[in-house]
């Protein structure tokens, strides 16, 4: 995982993530509702209860993640880009009352094969402060985790 300040004054964030399954298994787990829903969230405790997906470049996304413990957390954004298995860009809005709600940040994932399957490169874009990106590191890598140990069954 890499951060770094933009001249700009954001922050973003990279992680990358190397899977044993193609780049068109790993490409579409993004996009298909129902397997969104088996993975997406960082934690077991945190899952999906609603997902709609315009798979088409300016088509939108919304997810709704609930906790165990009753919170709600909804998020929408829009696809920029969607270059079938090699690259997805999309922006990133979570709703009120969330913190850092209302603000876009841009999600860029780059999908690349390798000799063993797919190297994901997940970049995020735009946040206003330190501390915002590095919740959302400890996020996007336990989403990653969460893809991993569910592939097998989502991929099979």
């Amino acid at each position: 995982m890499t951060a770094e300040l933009k001249p700009d004054g954001t922050v973003e964030l990279v992680i990358e993530r190397e899977f044993n399954y193609p780049p068109q298994q790993v490409f579409e787990a993004w996009l298909q509702p129902e397997q969104l829903m088996q993975w997406m969230g960082p934690t077991d405790d945190i899952n999906i209860s609603e997902v709609s997906v315009n798979a088409v470049e300016g088509g939108s996304y919304h997810m709704q993640f609930n906790s165990n413990d009753g919170e709600i957390n909804k998020l929408n954004g829009v696809y920029k880009t969607i270059n079938r298995y090699s690259q997805l860009v999309f922006t990133w809005i979570w709703e009120p009352p969330t913190d850092g709600a209302d603000i876009e940040t841009l999600v860029r994932l780059d999908f690349m094969p390798t000799e063993k399957g797919t190297r994901l490169k997940l970049t995020h874009q735009r946040f206003e402060s330190p501390e915002i990106r590095d919740r959302h590191t400890w996020g996007w890598d336990e989403t990653l985790n969460k893809l991993e140990r569910r592939a097998k069954l989502l991929f099979s």
